[in-house]
């Protein structure tokens, strides 16, 4: 294998110069740079890019840490952040917690551990044990999904409070009267709690309150054992918002085994406009969230504080689009 001593030797010039041109430091002539490029090419000379690595104090790689990568949400999100990272010279280690608290924590420890620049973490809730690992990360993390500025953690958020206060105002408009909502895990702030208060705050301005509030997982067949259960208990349902998507299309299953019209005995709406929603029948009326602009948005900051900008505490909250189509 070829060595430095090689290319030097070829091109006439010292080891330092050659060290100078291969990590693109200034002071080298043009003339000088490319001849020394042309040995590395003809010896066949492969940069130690760890060594290089090690010198600059950057390695160039980011964190992602991510609840499951089966998530629509998530796919779109990491295409998004990943566009912004491999412009910028960036490479990205990608975890999947499958929602497991522990590994949440272990990911940001061994991330740090390997000297990555940032971290980006899709956060399905948000507990005293996380925001301390994220406060004395000693690297910058970014969260995508929960709110952690309280805490001064840079957040790049969805408006879930004001997209369950649309879907509440859809459904009254609709003709609804008795309304349920199916959630999923209570510590899930934004899309349980946040989504079913904004839910109850438009039906209170027409003196109406929720049926039921279910809590399940973000899963189709959660939707559809919850949809089953609850307008078994409350079978003068006329309409339900769900939290996903993915949730809504369970529901809407368990409707159709049940014999209800949906869309007409019972108006659904979800939350995300997944590709399923389109497909499903019928089809789901749903709000559509830029979850890749939210992995570009996060991208973007992570990449500002890496690089000393934007230190500041913010948070970014993303709007989103009434997507209407047969269950409501």
């Amino acid at each position: 294998m070829a060595s430095l001593h090689d290319v030097a030797r070829l091109a006439g010039v010292s080891k330092s110069t050659v060290s100078r041109v291969i990590n693109d430091e200034y002071g080298v002539k043009e003339s000088t740079k490319i001849k020394v490029l042309e040995a590395v090419k003809e010896c066949g000379y492969v940069l130690n890019q760890v060594a290089k690595d090690l010198k600059s104090q950057k390695t160039n790689l980011i964190g992602v840490v991510v609840p499951r990568v089966s998530s629509h949400a998530t796919a779109q999100g990491v295409d998004g952040l990943t566009a912004v990272f491999e412009e910028a010279g960036k490479q990205v280690l990608l975890a999947n917690s499958h929602q497991d608290h522990d590994k949440e924590l272990e990911f940001i420890r061994i991330f740090n551990q390997k000297r990555v620049e940032g971290i980006i973490f899709y956060a399905t809730h948000l507990d005293s044990s996380l925001v301390q690992i994220i406060q004395t990360s000693s690297v910058p993390v970014v969260l995508v999904g929960q709110d952690g500025s309280m805490f001064d953690i840079p957040s790049i958020v969805h408006d879930d409070l004001r997209v369950g206060y649309e879907a509440g105002k859809r459904l009254v408009e609709k003709g609804c009267q008795h309304v349920g909502f199916i959630g999923v895990q209570s510590d899930d702030l934004a899309v349980d709690e946040l989504r079913s208060r904004g839910l109850k705050q438009a039906l209170a301005a027409h003196e109406l309150t929720p049926l039921f509030h279910a809590h399940g997982s973000f899963s189709i067949d959660s939707g559809y054992q919850l949809a089953r259960t609850w307008l078994q208990n409350y079978p003068e349902t006329d309409g339900i918002f769900c939290a996903t998507d993915r949730i809504a299309v369970g529901a809407i299953k368990a409707m159709r085994e049940m014999g209800i019209q949906v869309g007409e005995d019972v108006k659904v709406l979800g939350v995300g406009n997944d590709e399923l929603a389109l497909i499903s029948h019928p089809s789901l009326s749903t709000f559509n969230y830029a979850f890749d602009k939210a992995g570009e948005n996060a991208a973007r900051m992570l990449l500002d504080r890496i690089s000393g900008l934007g230190q500041e505490m913010c948070k970014v909250v993303l709007t989103f689009q009434h997507v209407d189509r047969e269950t409501c």
